[in-house]
């Protein structure tokens, strides 16, 4: 990330007194060249529900967190003004193998904020810098979509997150796209009913398969592609079996993307340390049980950890160019 001339400027130096020898003049300035200079960072965390903002100063918020809903196709939101202009902004953005996402944030930011220096990357690299806390943890994402990445050196591994059509193992979307697979499939007369099926089918107030099936992509446009999991974890949580099971299926999937992404650095250990983050932890136990239990089953010892801190707070590491594994 190179600095613009902006972000290399060097403040107005105090006059020295007359008496000051020139060494102590050469001192005096070489000091306060020497000195940081604090920096505005902007930190964004577009997901593929919500997009998170922050704020800040060396590490002092100069303004409350905010958050917008992310839209359908990843492109930039409206952002907010009458902020402090930032010199530097991180945006941390899903779907950037997407045509045009990344060209559309780039304008976006370039037209808002002319005058700073932009960094834009991954959401899961935003989050990979706040949560890995250690050499060698997996950094288990899990929320709308999904994926594992580990530090390689300061090479990040990923694997997994293809999106979810053909990827996002155990995510949000993998679970609601696998129920409403199954409504279609016992509307249609292709599976017998359930309960889960049933109180499905009842949300969506239809029991004709073509209506669910348009009725479902309408939600997912607008409540994103995990719409049902609020749904299901209710469900779960109250007994209901095929939600249980579900739940545990995804478990299994994201057992396996730690699993992979862990074995990618060959790290010869019975050990795995995971930082989980990511909104379908959240959800209940029982995601979070099946992925340790699946988990024990290749590792003697499971570490596993909610991240309970923010992905926004990897902005000002990627923004320093710091060793992601060093604390602040």
């Amino acid at each position: 990330m190179q600095r613009s001339n902006k972000l290399n400027y060097i403040p107005a130096i105090p006059p020295t007194p007359p008496a000051w020898s020139v060494t102590a003049r050469y001192y005096h300035v070489a000091k306060m060249q020497a000195k940081p200079i604090p920096h505005i960072i902007l930190t964004i965390d577009a997901g593929g529900t919500t997009v998170r903002f922050r704020l800040e100063c060396d590490g002092r918020l100069l303004h409350d967190d905010w958050s917008i809903p992310a839209s359908p196709d990843g492109n930039p939101p409206v952002f907010l003004s009458g902020l402090p202009k930032p010199d530097i902004v991180v945006a941390g953005i899903t779907k950037v193998s997407r045509p045009g996402v990344v060209d559309a944030w780039k304008h976006a930011l370039d037209f808002h904020f002319p005058a700073a220096e932009h960094m834009i990357v991954p959401d899961f690299e935003l989050a990979a810098a706040a949560s890995i806390d250690r050499s060698g943890a997996v950094m288990l994402l899990a929320g709308t979509g999904s994926l594992a990445c580990v530090f390689d050196g300061n090479t990040l591994v990923r694997v997994g997150g293809r999106g979810w059509e053909y990827g996002d193992e155990g995510s949000g979307a993998f679970i609601t796209t696998e129920a409403v697979r199954r409504c279609v499939r016992s509307l249609d007369g292709m599976l017998p009913t359930a309960p889960l099926l049933n109180r499905i089918t009842e949300a969506a107030d239809t029991t004709d398969a073509g209506v669910f099936a348009t009725w479902a992509l309408s939600q997912a446009d607008v409540d994103g592609r995990g719409f049902l999991l609020p749904l299901i974890a209710d469900a779960a949580s109250e007994g209901d079996s095929d939600a249980i099971n579900l739940l545990h299926g995804a478990g299994g999937w994201l057992a396996r993307l730690a699993h992979t992404a862990h074995q990618k650095i060959a790290l010869q250990t019975d050990i795995i340390h995971v930082r989980a983050v990511g909104g379908l932890w959240e959800t209940g136990p029982f995601i979070g049980d099946a992925t340790v239990a699946a988990l024990q089953k290749w590792f003697a010892t499971v570490d596993f950890e909610r991240f309970a801190g923010s992905h926004l707070s990897g902005g000002r590491r990627l923004a320093a160019k710091s060793d992601y594994l060093q604390p602040d």
